[in-house]
């Protein structure tokens, strides 16, 4: 039988960024060691690679090693929520095992429903940690091993079509100052998905998500030229220094990533919070910073299996 992935599934990346694609030996290394330096990874992966229903869709969902995961990827209705339930997946599982190599256990979930990853023995990343984030076209990872890190991609044609027409009903999520800065002259599309983005990558590291009150963070982003961006945040308007955020651009999405302190883990049961080491060593938070990849389906599973 020949490959389960198709030639136009492999090319799905292909309108990335030049920066964002693997290739070369670097892309050789993942395919074959399932190795990454570090243990700090930026992925990313359209969510309309593979179809509901299909041999390749079900041989992904196959992968996911936890039975009532796989159960709720068939429990959406709708194939798109299917497809994005589908790639997170199997995403975060093949980001856990290789940052966690032969002490991955699992991913499980805490009582908020942020997932992380379990492991056993002595891991080779004090701190590994992940999250991940879907929205229009794309689901994304990224993983530290040592700092706390959050991941938010906002965008695509649907919601930013339905974000054309008025921005009010988010007034709430924005401080008096990004307000008056940044949507007092209407809608800023661009400035909306960038600190909305900023946002939900800040609370999702933190574990409580959309229970942090938005409006509470303020953010003030320095561009790089281009789209590129970094950020700073303020809470009550006080700056938290130890937090550091990226931005890039995908199209029309925008993905943004962080980095903070494991001291600022939200975890009512503490389960997560006892995956980490008790201290973040120093200079982890000016570490290098990964650059994104755009992975195919065919990279999330095993090269034998994508090859049957």
């Amino acid at each position: 039988m020949g490959s389960l992935f198709s030639a136009a599934e492999d090319a799905a990346a292909a309108d990335a960024p030049a920066a964002w694609r693997l290739g070369g030996d670097r892309e050789e290394r993942m395919r074959r060691t399932n190795a990454e330096e570090g243990g700090a990874v930026r992925w990313a992966c359209r969510v309309d690679a593979v179809e509901p229903g299909s041999e390749a869709f079900e041989a992904l969902r196959l992968t996911i090693d936890d039975e009532r995961e796989r159960a709720r990827v068939l429990a959406f209705a709708k194939p798109a929520d299917q497809q994005r339930a589908r790639v997170s997946r199997v995403l975060v599982r093949r980001c856990a095992r290789v940052g966690l190599v032969d002490a991955y256990e699992g991913v499980t979930r805490t009582a908020r429903g942020k997932p992380y990853a379990v492991a056993r023995g002595a891991p080779p990343h004090a701190n590994f940690n992940f999250s991940v984030s879907h929205d229009g076209d794309y689901v994304l990872v990224a993983s530290e091993p040592l700092a706390l890190v959050g991941v938010d991609v906002c965008g695509g044609k649907e919601r930013c079509e339905a974000l054309s027409e008025s921005l009010e009903p988010y007034k709430a999520a924005f401080s008096i100052e990004e307000w008056a800065a940044f949507f007092s002259g209407g809608v800023d599309l661009d400035a909306f998905l960038a600190l909305w983005a900023c946002k939900e990558a800040f609370t999702k590291a933190r574990g409580d998500g959309l229970g942090f009150p938005f409006g509470d963070a303020e953010f003030t982003l320095t561009y790089r030229g281009g789209a590129s961006f970094e950020a700073n945040v303020a809470v009550d308007g006080a700056t938290l220094p130890d937090w550091r955020f990226r931005g890039e651009t995908l199209n029309d999405h925008v993905c943004v990533s962080a980095r903070g302190p494991i001291t600022d883990i939200v975890d009512g049961e503490g389960a997560f919070r006892r995956t980490m080491a008790s201290q973040m060593p120093e200079g982890a938070l000016d570490a290098p910073w990964p650059a994104f990849s755009t992975l195919t389906p065919r990279d999330l599973v095993p090269d034998a299996r994508a090859a049957a």
